[in-house]
């Protein structure tokens, strides 16, 4: 009868070494994790990333290194005001994650720096035109992150595309509350794009569809005094001045309106001459 065969314990020694590893690099990346909040807390932000740098570095795709790197991002962002760093950090959060929402955040904090921070609307724009296409048109802040595209636009001279994705946005967000404020901002957008027939009936649909509703007085007034404004670039200068006229009682700067109303009245005057 043969010795009988004594198993291999060498895959349960693997085994167990592996799991020792993976709890040293656990206890190691919390301790990291404590040690960067100190840090933080004292003021010392530098150290603060490298203790996170340490858990990113230590496992990258992990959700404790995704967490870390979303701290270096709002770290050179909120408290180093490094935001071509914050960029880059957030950039890095988009790239290891593979969470759709997690990326969407990253690129939504990647726009507001450019838009808020730098000032500059053009870069804001692209970046909102991405995330919005790709990540956010079907989630509940698809609404605001079209806005803001809007916004940066108008900011960086886009007008026309601004009116576009006004329309879009009453088209794909019927009645959302933010639809009348948008009515107005495509009017605007088409007036500044030298639209004024376009940028008319935009007004004339809001005035329409809200003069004499509570808490619309201001929007109304606005929709009045750019229909003035419409009006005065096709040369309808009487239709202008009472639109003017009507937009004063309630226009957030009375003063703008007079202005205007004393110029049209001005070229009525040299008109008769």
């Amino acid at each position: 009868m043969g010795l009988l065969q004594r198993p291999s314990i060498r895959p349960l020694v693997c085994l167990i070494f592996a799991a020792l590893l993976n709890a040293c690099s656990v206890g190691s990346n919390e301790e990291s994790w404590r040690m960067a909040e100190e840090y933080s807390r004292q003021g010392q932000h530098l150290r603060s990333i490298e203790e996170y740098s340490r858990i990113v570095n230590s496992g990258p795709g992990t959700q404790m290194a995704i967490r870390a790197q979303t701290q270096i991002a709002v770290t050179y962002e909120n408290y180093l005001k490094d935001y071509p760093r914050a960029i880059r950090a957030w950039r890095d959060v988009f790239r290891r994650s593979s969470e759709d929402r997690v990326r969407m955040q990253a690129l939504w904090a990647v726009s507001k720096i450019y838009g808020d921070k730098l000032q500059d609307s053009a870069a804001a724009a692209e970046e909102y035109k991405d995330l919005y296409l790709k990540y956010a048109k079907n989630e509940k802040e698809g609404p605001e992150i079209l806005l803001a595209w809007v916004r940066a636009l108008m900011d960086s001279g886009h007008f026309l595309e601004a009116a576009v994705k006004c329309a879009e946005f009453r088209k794909n967000y019927p009645g959302h509350k933010e639809g009348p404020r948008v009515l107005l901002e495509e009017g605007k957008a088409n007036l500044a794009d030298r639209e004024d027939k376009k940028a008319a009936e935009s007004f004339r649909e809001l005035i329409r569809t809200f003069e004499g509703r509570d808490g619309y007085g201001s929007l109304v007034a606005e929709a009045y005094y750019g229909l003035g404004s419409a009006l005065e670039g096709q040369g309808d200068l009487p239709a202008a001045l009472e639109a003017y006229k009507k937009s004063l009682a309630t226009y957030p700067n009375p003063k703008v309106v007079e202005t205007k109303i004393e110029r049209v009245e001005k070229r009525r005057r040299e008109k008769r001459i």
